[in-house]
């Protein structure tokens, strides 16, 4: 198959951006070739009538005929452009698509309200990892989807009229950051919400994410703050003071904050915090992917996994060619240590994706090896993983072998740093106790938890057969003050 044939594109005609993401379908999984995005800001061009102003439609259809020399090479029945909601609304949608279908060679499909929602999930759940109820929120410039689903079906879905772009003409339109622009964002976005919270508050639901660049743009700001990427309400109602310090949206300046976020970052901030209040909402991660990750799933036609993270980390393997059956017998011997060491199931689950994929940077060169694994692991999209787990993907795998860079167990912020250190000690005994494909002496091998030291038992018959596994182990015991053999 001709890479040509193999190449999908979807176009998202947001309210506040416009999208345009090509993608090749590589061993089921979708590669990104080519993301480009442009502020358009069309919601702003809506009157009280509903009706697109020329000017926010020139733009628009500027930016179409950018994106149409994209598309030339890209069969149309693997292209699908999708609108939202300002065109949702407009009273004079036909007009623009019109001519934004000559622009573009194929057609554009204005999708409802609850179509939105559902793609967003889907968006999700091939993206992002977890199981049980999950809610999901996109803030878009001129709605707001809720998505409460389970696994990997949408459950309730509402799109509500309220965005970034809307909520800042509306409410910011003076320039002013204050607490009574906030309150009056606030309260009318209560408004909005009430006739379909019951359907929300009635559930319960074990994981919020947050699928838009509104939260994208906060978590970046908590990061560069030195917080971890958890979403609380706290934390949200600290950055609501520190923009009102600002007094003005001329004046707002906020480290980590992009400054294409900064015009719509307080809007998209009230209604997030009212969405927490109201909900009510403990804590939220960002979402790996939303409504243009749900579209071109559907046109690949791929199956989802019900593993993401496992299925990016298979992925990971193929692409860089990596010992399989090496990687299978490391995160065996990883997962048996760690359930001898009592660790919680929700790292060890992250220890097996580390030992799976421990030798990435051995593709590049076997000498600096974890260093290779570390730069791959920072540039690689790897679906299903936060940023603070693949923080601890790299500080698992960047510490394979060689000395301990304890600065990565410190930084990666998915758990403490005692419980990072014990993760890494079981996957580098088990790089030790393998070898190479020589899983079947370590049954010989066993963790005991001895105060809060690890200590390794190894029967004599292999202590006595195996000299250079001895000493390498002693060596690792030597270098680790919590390991006793």
């Amino acid at each position: 198959m001709s890479s040509i044939n193999n190449t999908y594109a979807v176009i998202d005609l947001g309210s506040n951006s416009f999208h345009m993401m090509v993608v090749e379908n590589i061993s089921g999984m979708p590669r990104i070739i080519s993301k480009v995005k442009r502020k358009v800001r069309l919601a702003s061009g809506l009157d009280t009538d509903n009706k697109l102003s020329l000017e926010a439609m020139t733009r628009g259809w500027e930016c179409l005929a950018w994106f149409g020399e994209h598309l030339s090479s890209i069969p149309i029945s693997q292209v699908r452009v999708v609108a939202t909601a300002t065109l949702r609304l407009a009273s004079n949608a036909q007009e623009f698509c019109d001519k934004g279908n000559v622009l573009l060679g194929c057609n554009i499909n204005i999708i409802s309200g609850d179509q939105e929602a559902a793609l967003i999930y889907h968006g999700m759940a091939v993206t992002s990892n977890g199981g049980g109820n999950r809610l999901i929120i996109d803030i878009g410039g001129a709605s707001t989807e809720l998505i409460l689903g389970s696994g990997l079906s949408p459950m309730v879905l509402n799109s509500l009229n309220m965005g970034c772009v809307t909520w800042l003409e509306r409410y910011f339109a003076d320039g002013k950051l204050s607490q009574a622009n906030f309150d009056l964002a606030i309260i009318e976005s209560q408004k909005i919400l009430a006739p379909v919270k019951q359907d929300y508050v009635a559930h319960h639901w074990q994981l919020t994410l947050g699928a838009s660049g509104s939260v994208q743009a906060v978590q970046e700001v908590l990061v560069a703050q030195g917080l971890n990427e958890h979403v609380t309400l706290d934390k949200l109602e600290h950055l609501m003071a520190q923009c009102i310090a600002c007094k003005d949206q001329e004046a707002l300046v906020l480290e980590g904050l992009a400054n294409e976020r900064r015009v719509v970052f307080v809007s998209g901030l009230s209604i997030l915090i009212m969405l927490f209040r109201e909900l009510p909402i403990s804590s939220m991660l960002a979402s790996g992917g939303a409504l243009r990750e749900g579209v071109i799933n559907q046109l690949i036609n791929e199956p989802i996994a019900d593993n993401i993270c496992r299925q990016t980390c298979l992925a990971v393997q193929h692409q860089f060619q990596l010992d399989v059956e090496q990687a299978r017998q490391v995160t065996s011997v990883a997962r048996r240590f760690a359930g001898e060491l009592d660790i919680e199931p929700s790292l060890v689950d992250f220890l097996g994706y580390s030992a799976m994929l421990h030798e990435l940077g051995v593709s590049v060169e076997y000498i600096n090896a974890p260093q290779h694994a570390q730069y791959l692991l920072n540039h690689l999209p790897l679906s299903g993983f936060s940023l603070q787990q693949r923080h601890l993907l790299i500080a698992l795998i960047g510490n394979y072998k060689g000395d301990i860079n304890e600065a990565l167990l410190r930084q990666q912020g998915s758990c403490d740093e005692h419980a990072a250190k014990r993760l890494l000690s079981c996957l580098r005994l088990a790089v030790i106790c393998v070898g190479r494909h020589q899983i079947q002496r370590c049954d010989a091998i066993v963790l005991k938890n001895v105060r809060d030291s690890i200590h390794i038992s190894v029967d004599k018959s292999l202590m006595s057969s195996s000299p250079l596994l001895m000493t390498h182990l002693l060596q690792e015991a030597q270098s680790n003050s919590d390991l006793l053999l």
